[in-house]
């Protein structure tokens, strides 16, 4: 015990003499105001909380702080003022690296904030609504001019019309992101970049960054040069310095690019800006990180996306340990790609020790925590395990309902999985409350083509589908389907199973060549972004047999289904209630094909799967059951 004492005193003593103090401001967001900056005000009377430490009253006029800091990285706990809140909501809790220049902590009051919101709002839908003008008007005047044909012209409309009903997730990032930029801590050329990106002037700022020259050929020289710098000793220290500054400077055009590119929804030219920025300095965590989650959630280029997130978790261990937030959330992130790609051990084994991270960083009622909870419940809900998934939805629910309030979009989405276990129970009326809850709070708090609220549309077409409300479950599959073709367009995963979902309504319609039309768009999306080995996929696949076999065409079904049969057992294993559907259809085709034996044979094995998983009493097993007593009975 005393050796034990004696190390703990050495390690402390160590500690503190190579402290260092971190200086910091408390502030308002500088303002760009008809082109001109207005400073912001620094926040005397602020307290600020460092973990580990007394919190630190800021008495200066300016906002200025310090706090000494005794290893390479401290955590800011909270910073509080009477009557204002913080900017960047994730600024605190937060882990920090030591830096000898101030950190900077934004806040305003609520009022203030919301209405820099509504202003950048206003500011993009004009302009946007401006360029839509711009745009008609000159396909208008090529059509008075006989130089574009009918055709032509009628499918440059459509396509600038396409491009515009898919701007109220362009105008909801960007109004957050300029209401909370701080324009002091920008130089005047940046300053003027991001007031003419603000305000609309795309023309300008891409002059203005152009002005600097070519910055693909820039990068290109900087990365040259700094390989000349490791053959350089004599000369490291001077042109390290040079090499770190031009970094800063072409990772700020890099990011004011990817700006005018994403405002004009062209991800490709985007995403291109954002992975040129991360090469830059693959030491930036940062960096690193957000070019990785815009391939993931904007493209769906999930290789390209990993070596990003290797790198990004082998320099957060680096900086800052085995046991940091950043590790946490690359942890999540990387788990997030698995989860994707139907690889769900690997996706929990990444989320479990992001949750334990987590954990020790914040105690166990954190609402990272939930986040974790939620990530793993959704891998119970894959893996057919209900129970153990509703279990870790509902615990989820009740952290985020104490840090956030039961009005908030996380507390939401939890409603929503809680629902969807409720519904795959047969629990229908418990399945609608939480649906229904959760699209209110939805409604509530975002536009109304966002992609969280197709989730819950589609959750609630699905209750009426399985309670045969053919009308109102075909108002909600569909409005789920219009809101993922404006929001995320055809080729992704989300719009793809939308499609699967509204070749329901065609099927209870018999307009089964309209629902294979839609099966088989939907499983050419799927295909193309995850492959065959997929569970999403295969289940596209017997979704597309299910239409073959209303069409009569059997031997068309058969194949289709048992390809997902085959594809599911070998990710799921045997006892899926998925595979119990399968080969439930599967008995259905033998039996139309009076091929009774084989039917019975297929039904018994749905039967099986269904009882382990849902008990004796579960309406499908009821059904079954019903079913193979009448075959058995007439002797067929």
């Amino acid at each position: 015990m005393k050796k034990h004492f004696l190390l703990t005193a050495l390690f402390m003593l160590s500690l503190m003499a190579s402290a260092q103090t971190q200086q910091g401001y408390v502030k308002t967001k500088g303002r760009m105001v008809n082109g001109k900056l207005v400073p912001g005000q620094g926040l005397k009377g602020a307290t600020v909380s460092v973990q580990g430490r007394t919190a630190v009253l800021v008495n200066s006029a300016d906002g200025a702080f310090s706090f000494p800091v005794p290893g390479p990285q401290f955590r800011l706990d909270s910073v509080k003022k009477k009557g204002y809140q913080l900017v960047d909501m994730d600024a605190c809790p937060k882990t920090y690296k030591y830096a000898p220049n101030p950190i900077y902590i934004l806040m305003e009051t609520p009022e203030q904030q919301l209405q820099d919101k509504l202003n950048a709002e206003r500011k993009i839908r004009r302009n946007l609504q401006k360029q839509l003008q711009d745009k008609e008007d000159e396909i208008e005047a090529l059509k008075e001019e006989n130089k574009i044909s009918l055709e032509e012209y009628q499918k440059a409309l459509q396509q600038i019309y396409a491009e515009q009903e898919s701007n109220e997730q362009l105008i909801s990032d960007m109004a957050k992101r300029y209401s909370e930029l701080d324009y002091d801590q920008l130089d005047e050329f940046y300053r003027q970049v991001s007031y003419h990106i603000e305000s609309g002037e795309l023309t300008k700022a891409d002059s203005l960054l152009r002005s600097r020259g070519n910055l693909t050929a820039q990068v290109n020289d900087i990365l040259q040069r700094g390989q000349a710098l490791k053959e350089q000793e004599q000369q490291l220290q001077k042109a390290e310095a040079v090499h770190a500054s031009d970094v800063e400077e072409a990772s700020k055009r890099c990011l004011s690019f990817y700006e005018t590119f994403y405002m004009q929804h062209q991800n490709d030219s985007a995403a291109h800006y954002l992975v040129l920025r991360a090469q830059l300095d693959t030491t930036d965590i940062e960096s690193q990180n957000d070019a990785a989650k815009f391939l993931v959630e904007f493209l769906s280029e999930f290789d390209k996306a990993t070596p990003y997130y290797q790198t990004a978790m082998r320099q957060a261990k680096q900086q800052f340990g085995e046991r940091c937030e950043w590790v946490a959330t690359i942890h999540y992130n990387m788990g997030m790609i698995h989860y994707y790609r139907s690889e769900f051990s690997e996706a929990l084994e990444d989320f479990n020790e992001a949750m334990d991270i987590y954990t020790e960083l914040y105690g166990a009622s954190h609402p990272e925590v939930a986040t974790m909870l939620n990530a793993i419940g959704l891998i119970h809900t894959n893996l057919g395990d209900y129970q153990k998934a509703l279990d870790y939805f509902l615990q989820c629910a009740e952290i985020r309902k104490a840090a956030f309030g039961e009005n908030h979009i996380d507390v939401a989405a939890t409603y929503n999985n809680i629902g969807y276990i409720y519904s795959v129970q047969s629990d229908f009326d418990k399945a609608m409350e939480y649906q229904k809850k959760g699209l209110a709070i939805k409604k509530a708090l975002l536009s109304e083509n966002d992609p969280s609220i197709a989730v819950s549309h589609t959750n609630i077409g699905s209750i009426f589908y399985y309670q045969r409300n053919i009308d109102s479950a075909a108002y909600h599959l569909n409005r789920a389907l219009e809101i993922n073709i404006i929001a995320l367009g055809e080729s992704h995963p989300n719009t793809a199973k939308c499609y699967g979902n509204a070749s329901l309504m065609f099927s209870l319609k018999k307009d089964y060549e309209k629902a294979l039309e839609y099966n088989t768009k939907s499983l050419n999306i799927l295909k193309k972004i995850f492959g065959d080995n997929n569970p999403q996929t295969a289940q596209q696949y017997a979704n597309v047999g299910s239409t073959y076999l209303n069409m009569g065409k059997y031997e068309e079904a058969m194949e289709y289904i048992n390809k997902a049969i085959t594809i599911k057992k070998g990710i799921l294993g045997e006892e899926h209630p998925d595979i119990a559907v399968y080969y439930n259809n599967i008995g259905e085709i033998y039996y139309r094909m009076s091929n009774h034996q084989k039917a019975l044979e297929n039904y018994n094995k749905a039967l099986n799967i269904f009882e382990k998983a849902f008990g004796p009493e579960d309406p499908r097993v009821v059904k079954i059951q019903a079913i193979v007593k009448s075959i058995m009975e007439k002797g067929e």
